[in-house]
């Protein structure tokens, strides 16, 4: 029979699979959650089109592979300019078009723009999976027994990257400190001279920025799939729901902490266990919330 010294390593071993596992899906869910919780606090909108920013961004990254080779700075210049520009056209076609409407037909816009979005990767790349090369090839690490590979040592550095760039952004500049503005207060930003639908507008296209590392950091993992979109959106949807939308920090946590406990159901349960578990979070949190909130008016 096997000895609890050999026991103790198979756990020890089970434990670092999960880390470096949940990790790396974990930084990507979080990069999904912070781009659902900054369009949120800027519009009261839930866009369900994230996740097709993430796959048009990572197919249009896989293209221009193809056309050249790219070294990591101009991987990182492309990858913030595409997704910049997807996620504009994106508020231009939904928020921008409905700003007067109701804010359910402003979210079935959204709907309805992943369902184009998805059959335009369909017609452009087919529905054969595409493996992205690693465009921010990072060194392994091991810290004693821990181990991380370089997909997750990449995921983690693109997500706190860019979640660090986009905190700064925030903060400390113009443009970042009017979409704050707006999400406190749109009447009294305009008020200040602050247009709402610019704030909007740049929402959207951060989001689509923060997608777009999204894919770089997915696209050596898994490979890109014409049907991976909405997945991934929902789990970052799940992931901002944990954290609360309220903190960037916050949901990005939510997402590692999503990443991590999905990992541990694949290693120690079942793989199909997965999803069913991750959505069945998210209906608990959702019935959990009025309670919550009318509590904290009480």
């Amino acid at each position: 029979m096997p000895g609890p010294n050999h026991t103790s390593a198979v756990l020890l071993l089970y434990f670092a699979q999960i880390i470096n596992s949940g990790l790396a899906l974990g930084s990507v869910y979080g990069l999904m959650a912070i781009g659902f919780a900054l369009i949120y606090n800027s519009s009261r909108l839930i866009n369900f089109a994230q996740g097709e920013l993430l796959l048009l961004g990572g197919l249009g990254l896989f293209s221009l592979t193809q056309a050249m080779e790219l070294n990591p700075f101009l991987a990182l210049a492309a990858a913030s300019m595409w997704g910049f520009l997807l996620g504009h056209f994106l508020y231009a076609t939904t928020l921008g078009l409905a700003m007067s409407q109701s804010p359910l037909r402003q979210l079935m816009l959204t709907v309805a723009a992943s369902l184009v979005w998805q059959g335009l990767a369909i017609l452009v790349w087919g529905k054969k999976p595409l493996l992205l090369a690693q465009l921010l090839p990072m060194p392994e690490v091991r810290l004693g027994s821990l181990y991380f590979g370089r997909d997750t040592v990449t995921a983690m550095v693109l997500a706190l990257a860019s979640g660090a760039a986009l905190s700064f952004f925030l903060r400390h500049t113009r443009r970042g400190r009017a979409i704050r503005a707006v999400s406190m207060n749109p009447l009294a930003a305009r008020l200040q001279g602050i247009n709402p639908k610019a704030s909007h507008a740049l929402a959207f296209a951060l989001a689509g920025v923060l997608a777009c590392m999204a894919g770089m950091a997915v696209g050596p993992q898994t490979m890109l799939r014409y049907d991976m979109g909405l997945g991934l959106g929902l789990k970052g949807f799940v992931a901002a729901t944990i954290g609360g939308y309220s903190s960037l920090s916050r949901v990005f946590l939510g997402g590692l902490g999503l990443g991590l406990l999905e990992a541990a159901l694949v290693l120690l349960v079942s793989a199909e266990l997965k999803e069913a578990l991750s959505f069945s979070l998210l209906i608990g949190l959702m019935l959990l919330m009025p309670m919550t909130s009318h509590e904290e008016r009480a």
